[in-house]
């Protein structure tokens, strides 16, 4: 069974939808969830601690699928420091150790940054949370293959 992933991307002031379709496939933590029997709090598995991932954020959700040519994790982060400081440690981090920013620009309203590292990919923004002056992060973690 297959299942439509909508994702909506703003751009240039207009709204553009792209639908693509994925393999029903169980998130890493849905799974490990099930195996155990309990609720845990989301992680990143060790391979993916290769990825610059902001410090002083907590993980809210994890999302990984492994496609035919790469694997593609969407992960959220909460965090309380302002998008200044969280844009800045990223811009940091992702022009070190190999990382390259290959994107850093305002596209409606978002700023979204993008990094490179050999067959590493890393896209991300910032935007308001749930909780008072909690921010989001959400993050997109590619390895290619």
């Amino acid at each position: 069974m297959k299942k439509n992933i909508l994702i909506g991307i703003v751009a240039f002031g207009g709204l553009l939808l792209i639908t693509s379709v994925l393999p029903n496939t169980k998130n890493t933590e849905e799974l490990n969830r099930a195996e155990t029997g309990t609720s845990d709090i989301p992680s990143l598995s060790g391979d993916l601690l290769v990825f610059p991932i902001y410090p002083e954020a907590n993980i809210k959700n994890v999302n990984d699928t492994d496609g035919t040519t790469a694997r593609d994790v969407s992960v959220s982060l909460g965090a309380h420091d302002s998008k200044n400081d969280i844009y800045d440690w990223y811009r940091d981090a992702l022009s070190s150790n190999g990382w390259s920013i290959k994107s850093d620009k305002v596209v409606a309203g978002y700023r979204i940054i993008q990094s490179e590292n050999n067959n590493l990919y890393t896209s991300l923004q910032v935007g308001s949370g749930a909780e008072g002056d909690e921010l989001i992060i959400s993050q997109h973690l590619k390895i290619r293959k």
